[in-house]
């Protein structure tokens, strides 16, 4: 055979080869080749739980939800959701990982589940966490909040490990009805809400005035409560020019400056042992509810629970009404507030199911989607064309349910914060979890025991001052300080 025979016959086995290349990359089956529904089948649908801590009407909308996509883009597709709630967070937290850890009795790992930064990255350290960025293209991940996507890429530029679904922040949220009778009587101005040193002035003075309204004498009543201690502290933190958990490579430096931390207790521990701030019910709305506080900080998401009437110890009650507030900053601060609220993490499987999860956490986040859960929930949209405040009022305009002029406002007032705040949340750590649980209890339970002390000195005959004066020290402010420094530095 000739040279030029032979080029010609490899020239033509070349055009053979790639006219089979394209024959088969056109059936879906030439090496390298992405199926565009990823193994997904109408005719054969694949089922995909999901554990979420949604409760009360909360719950209620995320079933209607999952039922509309079943019917809709699940049917088309081949797949269908089952969403099932694990009560709290805590009780979800707790119930996916016994079921990573394969305990006795645990049940099988859900395909999604809702979670918290500090336990997505206890799972993606283990490797059981799908990677989604996959299956989002560029411009799908542009439309997120961008705050919000990155809390779930864990260090690893360009990751999806942490799906967000449905964000909060706090705010402050004030019975109307009870401020207005105080005001009138005090002259007490809404300017004191914006900062804590002024939530801190009203209190003493609210406390006072209805000590003077009976003619016992230190019976005044707590203005303010909060829920999340860790946020305060977080978030002060932040207001105050700290970060109290520097995260780098998964590796935690606390910063426990002692004047930032001395700011934090004077605004805290000085107003709570003196009876101006307290916390009695599992959470500070249901302290509004029996009257014993009238201004709150909590989440928008918890909004939902805020009363709507007083009931007194004697059974008794009157309807009251709320308004909200952007949250408290420290005087003279830059203004921070927290990103928070789960998102969904996908467990590690296979295309088909981490595609088909993917499907739904998408759908559930488009803009008509997302609006609708927040005004059902209280929790703020996480696509950009959403969190506005004019896809907010559009949204409650067209709502088929009426929407409480509280939610409305909540959501408002929400999505003013995320564009006028700066958004924090630390970086996910090994022992996250168990650090901010030392900063959620340490100063909380620190004041709520000193607190019973002074009373008991009042009960003895004592002045609230001289009381106060007792606990409210620098020797005492130190032990508290080297106390609760040590408690993170044995984790």
């Amino acid at each position: 055979m000739s040279k030029q025979t032979n080029c010609r016959s490899r020239r033509g086995l070349r055009a053979v080869a790639l006219v089979l290349s394209a024959a088969l990359a056109s059936l879906g089956l030439f090496a390298g080749c992405k199926d565009k529904n990823h193994g997904l089948k109408k005719d054969s649908p694949v089922s995909i739980s999901i554990w979420h801590y949604y409760n009360g009407a909360q719950k209620q909308m995320f079933d209607e939800m999952v039922t509309e996509f079943n019917e809709s883009v699940g049917a088309e597709k081949g797949i269908v959701v089952q969403a099932y709630s694990q009560g709290s967070v805590n009780d979800l937290t707790a119930k996916v990982m016994d079921t990573i850890d394969k305990k006795v009795g645990a049940e099988e790992v859900p395909d999604v589940f809702a979670a918290y930064a500090d336990t997505a990255y206890e799972i993606n350290r283990r490797g059981m966490a799908a990677d989604l960025s996959q299956y989002l293209t560029k411009e799908e991940r542009d439309s997120y909040v961008s705050a919000y996507l990155d809390e779930g890429a864990f260090s690893e530029e360009g990751s999806v490990k942490l799906f967000p679904t449905a964000k909060s922040t706090e705010v402050l949220t004030l019975n109307k009805t009870d401020w207005d009778k105080f005001a009138a009587a005090t002259g007490a101005s809404e300017e004191d809400l914006q900062s804590w040193e002024g939530i801190c002035k009203l209190a003493k003075s609210y406390y006072e005035w209805t000590d003077s309204l009976t003619p016992e004498k230190n019976d005044g009543k707590a203005f303010f409560g909060r829920d999340v201690m860790a946020n305060y502290f977080i978030i002060g933190s932040m207001q105050l020019g700290q970060e109290l958990f520097s995260v780098e490579n998964g590796q935690v430096t606390y910063n426990l400056d002692k004047a930032v931390m001395r700011r934090l207790w004077d605004n805290y521990y000085t107003p709570y042992v003196s009876g101006y701030f307290t916390s009695i019910g599992r959470f500070r709305s249901d302290d509004a509810k029996t009257g014993d506080i009238i201004a709150l900080v909590g989440s928008t998401s918890g909004n939902t629970y805020f009363p709507t009437a007083v009931t007194l110890p004697d059974g008794s009650s009157y309807p009251i009404d709320a308004k909200t507030y952007a949250l408290p900053n420290f005087e003279g601060t830059k203004p921070y507030a927290v990103q928070q609220g789960a998102g969904m993490m996908v467990t590690k499987s296979d295309e088909t199911r981490e595609y088909a999860a993917t499907l739904f956490l998408k759908w559930f986040t488009e803009k008509q989607q997302n609006v609708r859960f927040a005004i059902g929930s209280g929790y703020l949209p996480v696509k950009k064309d959403a969190n506005t405040a004019e896809a907010i009022g559009e949204a409650v305009a067209n709502s088929p349910e009426p929407i409480s002029q509280l939610m409305e406002e909540t959501l408002l007032t929400g999505v003013e914060i995320t564009q006028n705040y700066t958004l924090y949340t630390n970086e996910a750590f090994e022992n996250g979890t168990e650090a901010r649980a030392v900063v959620e209890k340490s100063l909380q339970q620190k004041a709520a025991a000193d607190r019973e002390a002074v009373k008991a000195l009042l009960n003895g005959g004592s002045t609230l001052d001289d009381a106060v004066a007792q606990y409210d020290t620098d020797e005492n402010f130190e032990s508290w300080y080297q106390g609760f420094s040590a408690q993170l530095a044995a984790l």
